[in-house]
């Protein structure tokens, strides 16, 4: 039988949703060349909401290969996201303050998975 899952994974999941409705609401709230987004920009957007959910929901039920996936697909993704901060910089203070909560969001979740005792819930038993 698992442990209960701990507090540090509760706070994690949480700040990774938060992430994800920060990225979902950003189209939707800074002011862009159009009054709402393309479709293609919100289907591609609703198909990556929904797998972020799926891997978002395996690490809440304790799954490693879940974690390290979320770990290895945020530092993947850091170049874009950096060059999007940069570009908000010059821009919308709005787009530049969710893209800094993003990123903390996903610093402090991902250090909560990694660090103990999250570390140790996602080990394997014996």
């Amino acid at each position: 039988m698992r442990t209960p899952k701990p507090v540090q994974v509760r706070i994690a999941v949480g700040l990774f949703y938060l992430a994800l409705a920060l990225s979902l609401a950003k189209p939707f709230i800074e002011p862009g060349p159009w009054l709402r987004p393309p479709l293609a920009l919100v289907i591609g957007a609703a198909i990556a909401a929904l797998l972020t959910v799926f891997l978002i929901e395996f690490v809440s039920i304790g799954r490693n290969w879940a974690r390290i996936v979320y770990l290895v697909l945020t530092l993947l993704s850091l170049p874009l996201t950096f060059l999007a901060l940069k570009a908000g910089l010059a821009g919308s203070a709005i787009g530049t303050a969710s893209i800094v909560a993003q990123l903390l969001s996903h610093a402090i979740g991902l250090y909560l998975l990694f660090a103990a005792p999250g570390k140790a819930w996602f080990q394997p038993r014996r």
